[in-house]
């Protein structure tokens, strides 16, 4: 069996976690958004690839989900003292992994090349892809300040702006790489991670050929939202925003043309009518990721689910 998972950040790093538990390096590999990709002092920094490999290296930071473990500032700080920018936090760790990336990219390397280069430092052996070498920049149309940078609507206003939409700038240019492309195609099941549909998945699956892939795969979805509330982020406000529940339906509903399955949380109510015309297959499950071992348990699930549905 090959399972590729589409995944953002803290969400999607531990079920991805989990995955790599149980299987075996050539069984399983994670795409990962880039939309939120900025420059900062002039360095490349990747925030949903670096929480992902840090989560699968087991050194991230275990308050947050995102950064580094036993990490120091003593940078931050000094810069702090210059009166520089102090919006985005960097831990002295990040700030070496965020350094020596802008100085392969500068020579001439991949990020995809980069980011295979430091999974192996970190001790990560499942492959993490980007899902583009190119260019793709989320921006968020905000009420208060019109288009924003999602770096800008995320870390330096807190995600407190009204949103009004979406675009990603760049994405019509942004071809998937090889390996994305090659993983994609050969895999057996493809597992949208309970990350952001609207800045985290759907980033993944604007680029050039990868929904028409991934329509033809079993796909099994993990809700983001359970009992009402997201797990983590402003996917809640983005939701009201639109005037939309904050409920699994309306995740459901994004990526209604590609679920097979789609895996909520018990505490959340959903009844599908004899009439419904929706070929969704619901399944009830735990979904909290607090931990590892509830990370494999839900992982297993899935393995389960696509055994049992294929």
């Amino acid at each position: 069996m090959k399972i590729v998972a589409l995944a953002g950040g803290v969400g999607g790093a531990k079920l991805a976690h989990g995955f790599s538990k149980i299987l075996a390096t050539e069984e399983f590999c994670v795409i990962v958004n880039t939309g939120d990709d900025f420059s900062h002092f002039g360095l490349v920094i990747c925030p949903d690839i670096d929480t992902v490999c840090y989560t699968l290296a087991e050194k991230s930071n275990h308050l947050t989900g995102w950064g580094r473990d036993n990490e120091q500032f003593t940078v931050f700080d000094t810069l702090k003292s210059y009166n520089a920018p102090d919006w985005f936090l960097l831990g002295d760790k990040d700030l070496a992994l965020h350094l020596e990336r802008t100085r392969l990219i500068s020579e001439g390397k991949t990020l995809t090349e980069v980011t295979a280069q430091f999974c192996g430092f970190l001790g990560v052996s499942h492959s993490v892809l980007p899902m583009t070498n190119d260019s793709v920049r989320t921006m968020v149309n905000t009420i208060e300040y019109n288009e924003i940078p999602f770096q800008d609507y995320f870390v330096k206003y807190k995600y407190q702006p009204k949103t009004s939409g979406f675009r990603f700038d760049g994405i019509e240019e942004a071809n998937p790489t090889l390996d994305v492309l090659s993983s994609l195609n050969n895999a057996d099941l493809i597992v949208i991670c309970p990350s952001n549909p609207f800045v985290s998945i759907n980033p993944i699956l604007s680029i050039h050929g990868i929904r028409e892939i991934v329509k033809q795969k079993i796909v099994i979805g993990v809700s983001p939202i359970i009992g009402g509330r997201a797990v983590k982020g402003p996917l809640g406000l983005m939701l009201a925003d639109q005037d939309q529940p904050i409920h699994p339906k309306s995740i459901a509903a994004i990526y209604e043309d590609i679920l097979n399955i789609f895996i909520i949380d018990h505490q959340d109510d959903w009844e599908i009518a004899p009439a419904d015309p929706s070929s969704i297959i619901i399944s009830k499950e735990s979904i909290l990721l607090p931990d590892l071992q509830s990370r494999i348990n839900l992982a297993e699930k899935i393995i389960n689910l696509y055994e049992k549905n294929k």
